[in-house]
């Protein structure tokens, strides 16, 4: 029998920020089952394939789309929450979908979907995404865009997508898609493909996606981790001038770095590179603990003191390279005689260090 855990009921109600981005408050994902089927491609910008061997989590090559339940998870969806906006993610178009699903899709009661388009040329998608099947979503997207909202994401990856992004937008816009969304890619050290882009391909890209913005009906957003790689993330909340009364050290990602000693300009921040992975990965939520224990041992010893480490880099009660919440707290408390404490959001800092006695 077909049913939803109340588990799953929770977390659907719940609003989603995705990748970063502003989502409206009635947003619900829907997920696929654990019948969704491979997702056939070899992408060259895959994360799944340029992880470390020994990171601890593994997530199955699937698409959600080449799920044979998904229909009855959007129908039950908009027969008990008609209220909810649902949305598909999770999805290339390259499997299950053809004119059929499209029907099949809006008639169980689908407002969205977000694919991973790329780009809008056949040749090139079918190059970079490493099957011959890439191809077909293009002649597709009009007919989804005529069912439901479009939403199109793009992993910026030079040499296929990026000195024609303008076009490729432009394609987009005549196609009906509503929004499109720029990712730069995330290149591990495991990755021999492809390379990160240049500031001054971020740069060009930035600018053209604000002109085509401007002058199209399509809305085109740069997501923070964007804007962080050019070293121009701000976020809306003035500097807190608390200057703490014992040793407190705020570990953060490269990417994070230059807003959080913004944010915090008496208190030191560690900007600890990720090693682990490598490359230009640089956000606070794929710190390990490694990486963290080699900043760890810089810092010297004290009494004690206080350690912020983001708590986004905690997967359940683990890192991603393994180390246990207990382990890692364990590890630095008997190195450097620091308590441990973390934080989900930069402005949560000043009630944690209170509530240690730390100011």
């Amino acid at each position: 029998m077909f049913e939803f855990t109340e588990d799953f009921r929770l977390r659907m109600i719940t609003k989603y920020e995705l990748d970063g981005v502003d989502e409206r408050d009635d947003l619900v994902v829907i997920p696929p089952s654990s019948k969704a089927g491979p997702c056939g491609s070899y992408c060259l910008f895959c994360y799944l394939r340029q992880n470390p061997p020994e990171m601890i989590y593994r997530v199955s090559f699937h698409d959600t789309l080449n799920d044979p339940e998904l229909e009855k998870r959007i129908a039950y969806v908009s027969e008990h929450y008609p209220e909810l906006w649902k949305r598909v993610t999770d999805t290339a178009g390259n499997v299950g979908f053809d004119e059929k699903r499209i029907e099949s899709l809006y008639n169980a009661g689908l407002d969205e979907i977000q694919i991973s388009v790329h780009t809008t040329k056949k040749e090139k998608r079918i190059a970079l995404m490493r099957t011959p099947l890439a191809s077909r979503l293009i002649d597709l997207l009009p007919m989804a865009s005529e069912h439901f909202r479009v939403i199109a994401d793009i992993i910026l990856t030079p040499g296929y997508n990026v000195d024609d992004i303008g076009e490729i937008i432009e394609d987009l816009n005549s196609m009906g898609v509503a929004e499109v969304r720029l990712f730069p890619i995330g290149v591990t050290r495991y990755n021999r493909n492809v390379r990160p882009l240049t500031r001054e391909e971020l740069l060009f890209v930035k600018e053209t996606a604000l002109k085509k913005d401007d002058e199209l009906e399509i809305k085109v957003v740069i997501p923070p981790i964007f804007k962080a790689l050019l070293g121009e993330f701000r976020l809306d909340v003035e500097p807190f001038e608390i200057e703490p009364e014992l040793p407190v050290y705020i570990f953060t990602g490269e990417l994070a770095y230059l807003e959080l000693r913004r944010l915090f300009p008496r208190i030191p921040v560690v900007a600890v590179k990720n090693e682990f992975f490598g490359g230009n990965i640089g956000t606070a939520g794929l710190l390990t603990g490694r990486d963290v224990l080699r900043e760890v041992r810089k810092l010297p010893e004290v009494d004690l003191g206080v350690l912020l480490l983001p708590e986004l880099m905690f997967y359940g009660d683990r890192t991603l390279d393994g180390y246990t919440r207990d382990e890692l707290v364990g590890r630095v408390i008997a190195e450097k005689g620091y308590i441990v404490e973390t934080a989900l959001e930069p402005v949560e800092v000043p009630r944690v260090l209170e509530k240690v006695g730390a100011v």
